[in-house]
């Protein structure tokens, strides 16, 4: 039983992708301070129960239209695995938490960012996303903003061109795994209720967004020398031999294949993202 309870709230808060999300902000505090210490652990900590709470608010906020998608319909509140207002306690717990850890044990600034990103989230995101295709653009800035968070927490001024320019790579990475996400599940997306993309563009127009933005996001990385973010030359060749690995996956997946292979998709584009952030990391701790 506590093993399945378990599993409920690791499924509810998303706990891989609260991770992610908390691994960019711990690497965005490191690159802003020149080290690691025990400072940031309660700021990490903060940030990483705001992003549980806002995902598991995300979906009781949604699970009436996730009970319509086969892709979704097995998560804990479609599932009847959780009550709603079990869910709605959670989420509640883990936003309250994550701001007082915040309002206390970060800066004033990274506080006011994290109530930001949760309005935009849970707020603007989520409604817009059942208005619009294009939800997923404006969307993606709150996956950048928690870079943000991190820099501002470890002292980082919010104005610093390196920051804004990191945060702009977290947001250019997104937008690829959004249309991912339309091109394998478009029938059910639309089943729903949700506009895709795919309500617009044929496949083949939508491998073409998915490469372009793809292309944008490795040149993105490249030009991390030129903001000061990146100081070591191996380092750097690195992240450019990272990203044409990636490039020939993504060129071979979605132009050379019949069949996509989603997992592998994926698997490439959040690797990028995590190889990319640790040579960030150890840049600034050798």
């Amino acid at each position: 039983m506590q093993t399945s309870y378990t599993r409920v709230l690791i499924v509810l808060t998303r706990f891989p992708v609260s991770l992610a999300v908390t691994f960019t902000a711990f690497a965005a505090m490191v690159i802003s301070k020149g080290e690691a210490d025990l400072s940031m652990l309660l700021p990490v900590a903060g940030i990483f129960l705001l992003a549980s709470g806002a995902s598991a608010f995300n979906q009781y906020q949604e699970w009436p239209f996730d009970e319509r998608m086969e892709r979704t319909r097995r998560r804990p509140l479609p599932s009847r695995r959780i009550s709603t207002q079990e869910a709605l306690r959670i989420a509640s717990l883990c936003i309250i938490g994550g701001l007082i850890i915040l309002l206390y044990y970060s800066t004033g600034t990274c506080f006011a960012l994290g109530i930001v990103n949760l309005i935009w989230y849970n707020g603007v995101y989520t409604w817009l996303k059942r208005k619009t295709a294009f939800a997923v653009v404006p969307g993606a800035l709150t996956g950048a903003i928690p870079v943000l968070m991190g820099w501002t927490a470890a002292g980082g001024l919010l104005n610093d061109p390196r920051v804004l320019f990191l945060a702009f790579f977290l947001f250019v990475w997104q937008m690829p795994h959004f249309w991912l996400l339309t091109l394998k599940y478009g029938s059910q997306y639309r089943q729903a209720g949700f506009p895709g993309l795919t309500d617009f563009l044929d496949e083949r127009q939508v491998r073409v967004v998915i490469m372009t933005w793809m292309v944008a996001s490795s040149a993105t990385s490249g030009m991390f020398v030129y903001f000061g973010i990146l100081h070591l030359r191996q380092l750097g060749f690195g992240i450019i031999a990272v990203n044409l690995a990636l490039l020939l996956v993504m060129a071979w997946q979605l132009f050379l294949t019949s069949t996509l292979r989603y997992r592998l998709i994926f698997i490439a584009g959040n690797l990028f993202m995590l190889l990319v952030m640790l040579a960030l990391i150890i840049d600034r701790l050798v």
